[in-house]
């Protein structure tokens, strides 16, 4: 069956909320380090509209939520308001079968449509020849590196900052 691609909805939260414990315990790619509960979903989905710079879009396969690409405040200076973080997190079951990018060129698109967009950043932890790929396949380029920028599991890590520019 084909993924479908569409807006999120609060009745994704719990399998959004998996989808992203899975990668915050057992996995570099976040630097959360404590699981999310629901209703730490459910406040994070109340910044969430069908227009402007906070969107989320979600991938659907055979009626099952299997990812989600978001756009979220990049910084709580004003001056950065123009400019968006990326994040994206698919199940771990369905990598590889095109659906990240589906999603993330879904929110991309809808950010190009919007006027109060202007950049959007996606932080990559290193390695992770998958994100770097797809970031650069959907034409983000690099902006720079944060050298041992972050630490968890017993060692620090790289994180490689992409910049896409939206108009």
């Amino acid at each position: 069956m084909d993924t479908m691609i569409r807006r999120g909805r609060e009745s994704d939260l719990p399998a959004l909320r998996d989808i992203l414990n899975h990668y915050i315990l057992n996995t570099i790619v976040t630097f959360e380090m404590v699981e999310m509960s629901l209703e730490n979903r459910k406040t994070w989905f109340t910044q969430f509209r069908e227009d402007g710079r906070y969107q989320l879009m979600v991938a659907e396969k055979s009626n099952e939520v299997v990812g989600y690409a978001a756009s979220l405040r990049f910084h709580q200076r004003p001056a950065y308001a123009p400019s968006v973080m990326t994040s994206i997190y698919i199940h771990p079951n369905y990598l590889g079968q095109g659906i990240g990018e589906k999603v993330y060129s879904a929110l991309l698109e809808n950010l190009k449509a919007e006027s109060e967009a202007h950049r959007a950043y996606g932080l990559v932890v290193l390695p992770n020849a998958g994100s770097v790929r797809l970031h650069e396949k959907l034409g983000f380029k690099q902006a720079g590196l944060l050298s041992e920028g972050g630490y968890k599991f017993g060692k620090f890590h790289d994180v490689r900052i992409y910049e896409h520019r939206l108009n």
